[in-house]
């Protein structure tokens, strides 16, 4: 049986983190790179995250490689 290299407790807190900052904070706009540092990852795992984020629909890109909170039902239409 092979070992699993990956802490999937440290994997997602991280990205509940993640989901909370942009939840809480309409106003957060995140970049891969901004990403990268904030959560001190290799830049292909923020790529990953930011990826999953936006076809999750809770982020849209607003910029080329800007991305901040995207709209759902009931959610305020002007939030930024």
């Amino acid at each position: 049986m092979r070992e699993e290299r990956r802490n999937n407790r440290t994997r997602s807190a991280l990205v509940q983190r993640v989901i909370d900052s942009v939840v809480q904070n309409p106003s957060v706009t995140l970049s891969v790179t901004t990403l990268q540092q904030w959560l001190d990852v290799p830049l292909e795992a923020a790529q990953r995250i930011l990826q999953r984020l936006a076809s999750s629909g809770l982020v849209q890109e607003v910029q080329r490689g800007v991305w901040a909170r995207g709209t759902w039902p009931g959610a305020q239409r002007e939030w930024y």
